[in-house]
C-alpha cells in the first residue's frame, strides 16, 4: 500500500487564519517584542521511517523590532524546553531553517525554529492526550517566557479507526464522525486528495492543483461530524475551481485517494489563530504566555485515516476493507 505524505506536517500553524509571520497582530503591542508560537501535536501521520503515528513539538521564535517596517528577526540561542508529567523534560533542538516550524515562511521575515520530531523523542517518556505541559523559553540576552497547555483528550473516529486504510464508494459523500475530545475548543480537519486531474479529465474538468489540499473546521467541542469531501475547503472557497468544487460535493471520483486528518485543538491555539469567519471582528490574537514576550503555547490531538476509491490507477481493485459507516 502506498503511503500518503504531505498532510499534517504543517498542521495548524496557519490553518484557521492563513497567518504568516509578519501578520502577528496583538492589541497594544510593545515596541520590541519576542513572539512565541509553540505547538505540541500528538498522533500526527508519521512521515519518518516506519510510518504510523508520531508526535511533534515545535516552537517558532521571532522578534518584531521597531524600525524594521513590520519585518521579523530570528531569535537564536534560546533554551527551549517543555516539561511534562512526572517532571519529564523535552529540550527542543534549534534548527537553521525556520520553515520546519511554519507552513509558509514569508520572504520579508524570518524566525528561529526549535523542534523535536518523533525520532528525537525515542527513549523519552511518551506524551499523552489530557496531559498538562509547561513551556519555558530562556532568551540568550536574558528574560524568560512561560506558558501552559492542557492537551485535548482522547477520541477516535466512529466507524473507521485512526490509522485505518479503507475503501470509499465513488461519487458519494462520506459522513465522517468522531467522539468528543475533552478540552477541545475546535476541530481542524485537513485532507490531501490525489489523482483528481486524471479522474476528472474525462468529465471535461481541468484540475490545476494535484494533489489538492483542503481544510474544514468544526468550531465547538460538540461539533464532531463533517461530510467528506463536501465540507472541506472552507478556507479555499474563493480559490477552488467551481467545477472541481461541485464534483467534490458528490464525493471522490473513481481512481482517487486521500488522507484525512482531524485535530482537536486547545483554547490557547484557538485564541491565537482565530480570524475571518472564525472571529468576525477581525484578527485579534489573545496570548497564552507570560514573561519577556508574547505569543501562544497550544496543543492538538490528531486522528487520521487513508481512503481509497476503486479502481486503482494501475487497474485491478483495492483489497482494503470498505470504510465502515458511523453507527448512531
Amino acid at each position: 500500500m502506498r503511503r500518503l505524505h504531505g498532510v499534517g506536517s504543517g498542521l495548524l500553524l496557519a490553518a484557521l487564519a492563513g497567518c504568516e509571520l509578519q501578520e502577528v497582530s496583538i492589541a497594544d503591542p510593545p515596541v520590541d517584542v519576542v513572539v512565541v508560537e509553540a505547538l505540541v501535536q500528538l498522533g500526527l501521520p508519521n512521515q519518518e521511517i516506519g510510518g504510523g503515528s508520531g508526535d511533534r513539538l515545535s516552537v517558532l521564535l521571532h522578534r518584531t523590532v521597531q524600525g524594521s517596517e513590520g519585518l521579523n528577526e530570528p531569535v537564536p540561542g534560546a533554551l527551549v524546553q517543555i516539561t511534562g508529567e512526572g517532571g519529564a523534560v523535552y529540550r527542543l533542538r534549534e534548527l537553521l531553517d525556520p520553515s520546519s516550524c511554519v507552513s509558509s515562511t514569508p520572504f520579508e521575515g524570518t524566525g528561529t525554529c526549535y523542534l523535536l520530531r518523533s525520532v528525537d523523542l525515542s527513549g523519552l517518556p511518551p506524551l499523552r492526550p489530557g496531559a498538562v505541559l509547561d513551556l519555558e523559553v530562556q532568551l540568550l540576552e536574558g528574560g524568560t517566557i512561560r506558558g501552559r497547555t492542557v492537551v485535548p483528550g482522547e477520541y477516535d473516529f466512529v466507524g473507521p479507526s485512526t490509522e485505518q486504510v479503507c475503501v470509499l464508494l465513488s461519487d458519494q459523500p462520506y459522513p465522517l464522525v468522531w467522539t468528543e475530545s475533552e478540552g477541545a475548543w475546535a476541530y481542524v480537519a485537513e485532507t490531501q486528495i490525489y489523482g483528481l486531474r486524471e479522474a476528472l479529465e474525462p468529465r471535461g474538468i481541468e484540475v490545476e492543483i494535484d494533489p489538492l489540499f483542503l481544510v474544514g473546521l468544526s468550531i465547538s467541542a460538540a461539533d464532531t461530524t463533517i461530510a467528506f469531501p463536501a465540507e472541506f475547503g472552507v478556507f479555499d472557497r474563493f480559490d477552488l475551481d467551481r467545477d472541481v468544487a461541485l464534483a467534490l460535493q458528490q464525493g471522490l471520483p473513481p481512481s482517487t485517494w486521500a488522507e484525512i486528518v482531524v485535530a482537536s485543538v486547545d483554547r490557547n491555539y484557538v485564541n491565537w489563530v482565530r480570524g475571518g469567519n472564525f472571529n468576525p471582528s477581525g484578527t485579534v490574537r489573545i496570548p497564552s504566555v507570560t514573561g519577556s514576550g508574547t505569543g501562544f503555547f497550544g496543543s492538538a490531538t490528531v486522528r487520521w485515516l487513508e481512503v481509497l476509491v476503486n479502481p486503482p490507477p494501475q487497474g485491478g481493485v483495492y483489497t482494503a476493507p470498505r470504510c465502515p459507516a458511523a453507527i448512531p
